[in-house]
């Protein structure tokens, strides 16, 4: 007998199948694996939770969803199956059920850092950064170099005030790796925040070298300039956004204020008016347009352009309401 053959006598022959096939992304030569998995071995919880995640990535959730009950039937406090489980129950709209089976997974076993991780996700979602830091200090008291534990602590640090931490965090997450775009840039808002802007600006081009092009970074490096007084640096990065993203409102509102402060109204207000082109219109914006209009002493060319509009808008557009609101200002004035 051909040793190919004596290999699928084995019980584990198909379930490593399965795994290399998973590995490699053939999603139905895995499922088709590990069905023969579990014909040779029906008691084998590992072929049916990796029969419920090949499923999970073909988005057949309803047959994964029985692969992984069927795991956990067999072995109810294997936690890898029940955050597997759980992640499901999220992505068909259960988040109570995920809840509880995260819970469930960290009580199998308190070491296994994933449930922690995706209920901390989940809070920073929900916006409730105090709940999402506990998890992930829990997840650092058991794993102290976990990159995205460290990171996504930072985020929350620096986001509630608390910047200098946040620094410390991301340091030490680059201190495991290096090259990682989103952790320096994430630093670079850190240290902003801190007022250490050239700090900033090295980590933001640290950045910008392993993302080139990336809209964030070059962004918040045109801001950073702009605060140090270097405006000529800070308009060729936010040129540069807006050659990339022309269709992104934030450079043009940042090119905009850049202007204002170099008595360039004229170039402001062209900025000004392609930012409320593609944002909801508001009163801050339009009180800022009619401003900087009045200095450009072009008032007149932009109640033009807002009159075109009231005569062309759908009449259920709620911005009518507001161009009228900011129409009546022009004229009081």
């Amino acid at each position: 007998m051909p040793d190919k053959d004596k290999n699928k006598n084995n019980p584990d022959f198909y379930f490593e199948l399965g795994i290399r096939e998973l590995d490699s992304g053939n999603i139905d030569k895995a499922i088709h694996a590990f069905k023969k998995s579990i014909n040779a071995n029906p008691d084998n919880p590992r072929s049916y939770s990796n029969l419920g995640i090949a499923y999970e990535l073909a988005k057949d959730y309803e047959k994964a969803r029985e692969a992984y009950e069927k795991a956990i039937e067999i072995n109810p406090k294997n936690p890898s199956t029940l955050n597997n489980l759980a992640g499901l129950s999220l992505l068909e709209g259960q988040p109570y059920k995920a809840f509880s089976l995260y819970d469930l997974a960290i009580s199998s076993d308190p070491l296994y850092v994933e449930p922690y991780m995706e209920i901390a996700r989940l809070f920073m979602e929900l916006i409730d950064y105090s709940k999402a830091e506990v998890y992930l200090r829990r997840v650092i008291e058991i794993e102290p170099d976990n990159i995205d534990a460290l990171n996504f602590l930072g985020i929350i640090t620096n986001l509630t005030k608390r910047s200098d931490e946040a620094v410390g965090l991301f340091q030490n997450a680059l201190k495991q790796n290096a090259d990682q775009s989103s952790v320096l840039s994430n630093l670079g808002t850190a240290f902003r925040n801190i007022r250490e802007h050239k700090r900033a600006i090295l980590a933001f081009e640290k950045a910008g070298e392993l993302n080139p092009n990336n809209l964030t970074i070059m962004n918040n490096l045109g801001v950073l300039y702009r605060e140090m007084g270097q405006l000529n640096k800070a308009k060729k990065f936010f040129r540069q956004v807006i050659q990339l993203y022309p269709e992104n409102p934030v450079p043009y509102f940042n090119c905009a204020e850049l202007y204002i402060e170099t008595g360039e109204y004229d170039k402001a207000l062209e900025n000004l008016k392609i930012y409320i082109s593609l944002v909801p219109l508001d009163m801050d914006n339009l009180f800022k347009t009619c401003g900087i209009a009045r200095m450009a002493d072009r008032l007149i060319d932009v109640i033009q352009e807002m009159h075109s509009f009231i005569d062309e808008a759908d009449p259920s557009d709620p911005r009518i309401t507001v161009v009228k609101k900011w129409l009546e200002t022009t004229r009081d004035g």
